[in-house]
């Protein structure tokens, strides 16, 4: 009102005024970012035509004469990208292998350094809705008889003594035997906890998922060769939540006494005999540690089952996690078989046991659980 006063003009000229002004100042500023778009696009076309002209002409940058580029297919191109995976993969694998063998493990010390089934890798995805269970799942490694389920590392890495001290006269244990041992473990694991019906059928006595063995039998190698007479196997799987992420849960079962304390009812006893490897980058996986337990059913018609078995950690993707039970008797202790050990003690063995642990959006975790195991049938009470 004011200005309009001092201009002798009505207010609605005055706020015509100041609009046309913004307008035209408006249109002049966008006049200004047009030219300089059409000079960048302008730099543009003229790099992009020297470029082309460079090609259809190409010289050698040493002796300034002609040069003529082939033609490099589709298909060779994805087998460069392919090709440049694979040293990478190959790259990770033998940094794994020498901080488990305690030396450095070169990736070209012979054409055969690396096995196929070490390049097959684990990698796992997590599927946007369908989790570890969903068709988002990237393609695992078959762990068909003659496969990849041998695992059979090269000479070239075997070796490293590893002093178990169990035979009371110390017993050098092959340290590739063991990582082959958990390899192949965490393979098994990583399949059965993916694969349905026919080789997991519900049971409605235990409200479990029981394993059919004649389809395991024929799908699967055994990773710790034939039971030993008397035993018989057992195996049950189940998906549930826990309240905590999965680097928390994966540091508890990593860590023997937290782990006894999560599951009172079952371990009765736990300990570290040997920590092979603390895991890399700071975190647990490709930790792999030999542990010993006493695993207990609430009764006293029960004998307690005495292990002695490989853990072995890996993470297979962000927020995804495998942990795996294996016994290791028979490369500790190859000669003394498996016999019912100490009185109230029953003869027992891990087969490919452990968790897949996936992490949620609401911070909880996914975990699926396999409990693997083989036992002497003698040792248990008939009401059992």
């Amino acid at each position: 009102m004011e200005l309009s006063r001092r201009l002798n003009l009505e207010s609605r000229q005055v706020k015509f005024w100041f609009q046309n002004r913004r307008t035209q100042m408006k249109t002049q500023i966008e006049r200004h970012e047009n030219a300089l778009l059409r000079q960048e696009n302008d730099k543009l076309r003229t790099e992009n035509m020297t470029i082309r002209e460079a090609m259809r002409s190409p010289t050698c940058g040493n002796c300034g004469g002609a040069a003529v580029l082939g033609e490099v297919s589709l298909e060779e191109q994805h087998l460069r990208i392919e090709n440049s995976r694979l040293k990478d993969e190959l790259d990770r694998v033998c940094a794994l292998a020498g901080k488990f063998l305690g030396r450095p493990v070169s990736a070209i010390s012979s054409p055969l350094s690396l096995p196929s089934s070490l390049c097959s890798g684990l990698d796992l995805a997590v599927g946007s809705n369908n989790g570890f269970m969903g068709m988002g799942m990237q393609s695992i490694p078959d762990l068909m008889v003659g496969g990849s389920a041998a695992m059979r590392l090269p000479t070239g890495i075997m070796g490293g003594g590893l002093d178990d001290g169990l035979g009371g006269e110390g017993v050098a244990i092959d340290r590739g035997a063991l990582l082959e041992l958990g390899l192949a473990a965490m393979e098994e694991l990583v399949k059965v906890t993916q694969v349905d019906d026919p080789l997991w059928q519900p049971s409605l006595d235990i409200g479990l998922e029981t394993l059919n063995f004649d389809e395991y039998r024929r799908a699967f190698a055994r990773v710790l060769g034939p039971s030993p007479a008397g035993y018989v196997s057992e195996a049950t799987r189940e998906v549930g939540i826990a309240i905590i992420n999965s680097v928390d849960l994966v540091n508890s079962l990593m860590n023997e006494a937290r782990w006894s304390e999560m599951f009172p009812c079952v371990v009765a006893r736990a300990s570290t005999m040997e920590i092979i490897s603390s895991g890399m980058g700071g975190t647990r996986s490709g930790s792999i540690q030999l542990m010993r337990a006493e695993l207990q059913v609430l009764s006293p018609l029960v004998p307690i089952r005495e292990v002695t078995f490989l853990r072995f950690c890996k993470q297979h993707a962000d927020g995804l996690w495998a942990i795996v039970d294996v016994s290791v008797d028979g490369v500790l202790r190859p000669d003394s078989g498996t016999g019912a050990g100490p009185a109230g003690y029953m003869g027992c063995r891990l087969l490919p046991s452990g968790c897949i642990v996936e992490d949620m959006q609401n911070g909880y975790a996914k975990v699926t659980w396999v409990v693997h195991a083989e036992y002497d049938e003698a040792a248990v009470h008939e009401l059992y």
